[in-house]
């Protein structure tokens, strides 16, 4: 089944991009989660006609990513683990860790 994707999806496309995906992935998953539309004609016109505002609102959160990871960026975090000599963990750190 070919689709129209609305927004970029890993290993499958960029932002308007016509992928040949399975139907099962496009019924149960990128139809109704609104991240594609099947490849018609009509589609293809309205997507052509949305294209600008849906590029635009994938680079303002593509902006809000990067200022997020620049906030972010520098800080360290320290959790105290229980380890062997070798640097091993006894067991594993989890969110009930208390820091």
């Amino acid at each position: 089944m070919e689709v129209i994707l609305l927004e970029k999806i890993v290993k499958l496309g960029a932002l308007g991009a016509k992928v040949k995906v399975k139907p099962g992935y496009a019924r149960n998953y990128l139809l109704p989660q609104g991240k594609a539309l099947s490849a018609t004609k009509e589609n293809l016109e309205r997507f052509e006609k949305e294209r600008t505002v849906l590029e635009k609102t994938a680079q303002e959160r593509f902006d809000k990513a990067k200022q997020r990871a620049s906030t972010l960026e520098g800080i360290r975090i320290t959790i105290p683990a229980n380890a062997a000599d070798e640097g091993r963990l006894f067991g594993s750190v989890g969110a009930y860790e208390n820091v």
